[in-house]
């Protein structure tokens, strides 16, 4: 089982599945991340929905990939709330233009994030290791690297659900993998 649970809607996985191959890259931990829409982490004839209880309820950090989309979304509020009567540790992750400072309650109420900010994915990532291994200190910055996710959630920011033409909508695991970690 996983130590982090990515929540995202279906029409943005794309920066879901940039965000866990980035933290894959810079977590100098043994941490494994779900991803519901990573077909190796729920095999075929599985229950699914029981699949996705099993890893929130394991996770120790859950990670809520916030657009203004999917702020409004069902499945992220339903993920959200099993996670906060939990008591997992929730980080908001914000991009595709939405701010922390935008968030509404109850998202507000939790230390977020942005990833279009320069400092997001370091604070991302410190901040999970934090979480994760809490005696121990944190990764050093990796501020030249700092530029390369923000650009990146940008331009598949552009790709909104009725636009499947956008970079996100062209991009296979391959050259998804290349454009994070380029």
């Amino acid at each position: 089982m996983a130590d982090i649970f990515i929540s995202f809607v279906h029409e943005q996985k794309q920066v879901a599945e940039a965000v866990k191959l980035f933290l894959l890259q810079k977590l100098e931990t043994k941490s494994d991340i779900f991803l519901a829409s990573d077909m190796w982490a729920i095999y075929a004839g599985e229950d699914w929905l029981k699949r996705i209880k099993e890893e929130l309820e394991s996770a120790k950090v859950v990670l809520l990939m916030l657009s203004e989309e999917a702020v409004s979304r069902p499945w992220v509020n339903f993920e959200a709330g099993a996670a906060w009567l939990a008591n997992k540790v929730i980080i908001p992750v914000c991009f595709a233009g939405l701010g922390v400072e935008g968030l509404p309650k109850p998202y507000s109420n939790f230390q977020g994030l942005s990833l279009e900010d320069d400092y997001g994915p370091y604070y991302l990532v410190t901040s999970i290791y934090h979480h994760l291994s809490p005696m121990t200190l944190a990764p050093p910055p990796f501020l030249q690297e700092i530029p390369k996710l923000p650009s990146f959630v940008r331009r598949l920011g552009k790709t909104t659900p009725r636009d499947h033409s956008g970079p996100a909508a062209r991009c296979s695991r391959r050259s998804l993998l290349r454009l994070v970690l380029d």
